[in-house]
């Protein structure tokens, strides 16, 4: 932090009210050179008082506030004092330390600009230099920071979609009626058609079971059951009679 301390030889508007002015700033100047910013702020802006516009109290009064950290209100001070400054390498200090307010803000962008117009007017300075890199370097870092947070937030959102569709087909499923019993039940008809179907495979199996020859258990049925009547008999009887009465009779033994 640079700043300007005022001379001996200070004359400004009046007499008296140069030397009010001249006073105030000596005792601002005094505090600040033993850490006493408070002190120091108050006396700056007593001389202000006197003699508004003073390049000397304006920039002086925007260290004193730098140092207690009201980096806002300083770099006000320090745009009041820069078009009041007269000398170039005034210039160049006013611009140098409105940076180093911005930089503490976190205006980055606002303080690499102040810090290359000082250069402009002071090429070379190591300490601006030197602020320039690191305000650049803040920005490409913040540049950084926001393309990890807008990827971070990208990803939420994907994940909140990816939750919602899940959700959604969870609860689709569970709406959807779910069967009771999922073998079908008995068909009545279908177990009588079995019995059916095993009733008459059965005299077919014993007929598979038959030797050749031998009279099944239902042929032998049916032959009980459709036994000769009385007029088969009868006609049974005359038809061996005819049979008898047409054989030759035998010869008797010829010898």
């Amino acid at each position: 932090m640079r700043i300007l301390f005022t001379v001996s030889a200070f004359f400004l508007l009046g007499a008296i009210r140069g030397q009010s002015a001249h006073q105030s700033l000596r005792k601002g100047d005094a505090a600040y050179l033993k850490n006493q910013y408070e002190k120091a702020g108050k006396a700056y802006k007593k001389a202000l008082e006197s003699t508004p516009n003073n390049p000397q109290a304006e920039y002086n009064l925007g260290n004193a506030l730098y140092q207690e950290g009201k980096f806002e209100d300083a770099s006000t001070h320090f745009q009041r004092a820069l078009p009041l400054a007269n000398k170039t390498s005034d210039k160049a200090d006013v611009l140098h330390n409105l940076g180093n307010a911005y930089l503490k803000q976190r205006k980055f962008q606002e303080a690499v600009q102040a810090y290359e117009k000082s250069l402009r007017l002071r090429p070379g300075d190591p300490d601006t230099k030197m602020n320039l890199q690191l305000a650049k370097l803040k920005i490409k870092q913040q540049q950084q920071q926001q393309q990890q947070q807008q990827q971070q937030q990208q990803n939420q959102q994907q994940n909140q979609q990816q939750n919602q569709q899940q959700n959604q087909q969870q609860n689709q499923q569970q709406n959807q009626p779910q069967p009771q019993n999922q073998n079908p039940p008995p068909n009545p008809n279908k177990e009588n058609d079995q019995n059916k179907e095993s009733q008459v495979q059965e005299p077919q199996q014993a007929q598979q079971n038959q030797q050749p020859g031998q009279m099944s258990q239902e042929e032998a049925k049916n032959l009980l059951e459709t036994a000769v009547g009385r007029d088969d008999k009868k006609n049974a009887r005359k038809y061996r009679d005819q049979e008898n009465r047409q054989q030759p009779k035998a010869k008797g033994k010829d010898w």
